[in-house]
């Protein structure tokens, strides 16, 4: 418990198997000659000790604190010089139109297999002011004229 709250706290991401292979080590090291470290071993453990396995998102730990402290401060000094309807944030972000859910409620025992899942998509830049005033999106595809611009001027 020890080793998962450390590697946790320097934000080491730890899946199961590596879990697993601590235990082999700590069991040996501990002289457990029948110890297993198995799957079912796991999942108990994980339940007493009210482990949860998540999704990972987002970008927080990537940032330097006292990187972020330092530009702040800069930034601040930066924007004096502008109006607020000067000072713009744009992001770019996927749009993927045709891809299904990916997750689905079925019958217990009920076999059920997923598709290929789309990689069609468009990319969106959205931006907008200080303000939030919004400026028009800008919308990139893949294609130089695609068919849904088949009869519009673009």
């Amino acid at each position: 418990m020890k080793w998962l709250r450390s590697a946790r706290a320097k934000n080491i991401h730890v899946r199961g198997v590596l879990l697993l292979e601590k235990a082999r080590e700590v069991g040996e090291s501990l002289g457990l000659e029948t110890f297993k470290a198995s799957n079912g071993c796991l999942e108990k453990f994980r339940t007493r000790h009210k482990i949860s396995f998540k999704q990972i998102c987002g970008e927080e730990k990537s940032a330097n604190p006292n990187e972020v402290t330092d530009w702040i401060g800069n930034l601040k000094s930066l924007l004096l010089g502008y109006d607020d309807r000067d000072i713009f944030n744009a992001d770019e972000t996927g749009l993927f139109y045709r891809v299904l859910p990916d997750k689905t409620l079925c019958f217990k025992g009920e076999k059920y297999s997923g598709r290929k899942i789309s990689k069609e998509r468009l990319t969106l830049l959205l931006c907008c002011n200080m303000l939030g005033d919004f400026e028009t999106p800008v919308v990139i595809g893949k294609t130089k004229k695609p068919r849904c611009f088949k009869n519009i001027d673009v």
